[in-house]
């Protein structure tokens, strides 16, 4: 019998959280942030796009939420975050908040890989943000 797949909800080992997924299929990651208010370590499930060598865009949509996910907070108040990987190797990284150019062409590419979130953006009167994480 095949295994079946990771959806969110499902329990996740934050040490070696293997294949995960988004709603709507992208590939996700664990990200660990540091608590804007607390210090303390933050971890989310996180659908990414890739950027480049070491490079990957979150969108912090929240399903269209009126308000921003914590961990957006997080990143803006500290830019180093860990993203632990499928098989738990653990890289550090770097967030940095588009805008700008460089998110006009992000949420062009988001309109053609993964379209769910541009209905996101019709669900919400705030700008949802797009992060890159840059491996440090």
């Amino acid at each position: 019998m095949a295994e079946s797949r990771w959806r969110p909800g499902d329990p996740v080992d934050w040490e070696r959280p293997g294949e995960l997924w988004t709603a709507g299929g992208l590939h996700a990651f664990v990200v660990e942030t540091t608590g804007a208010r607390t210090g303390s370590t933050r971890r989310a499930i996180l659908g990414y796009l890739e950027d480049g060598p070491g490079a990957w865009l979150v969108i912090a949509s929240k399903g269209g939420a009126p308000t921003n996910p914590a961990w957006v907070y997080n990143i803006a108040a500290e830019p180093s975050t860990t993203i632990v990987m499928a098989d738990g190797t653990r890289v550090p990284a770097t967030g940095k908040r588009l805008s700008g150019v460089e998110e006009e062409q992000a949420w062009a590419r988001i309109a053609e890989e993964a379209p769910e979130f541009v209905a996101y953006r019709a669900k919400t009167k705030r700008q949802i943000p797009i992060i890159r994480l840059r491996a440090a």
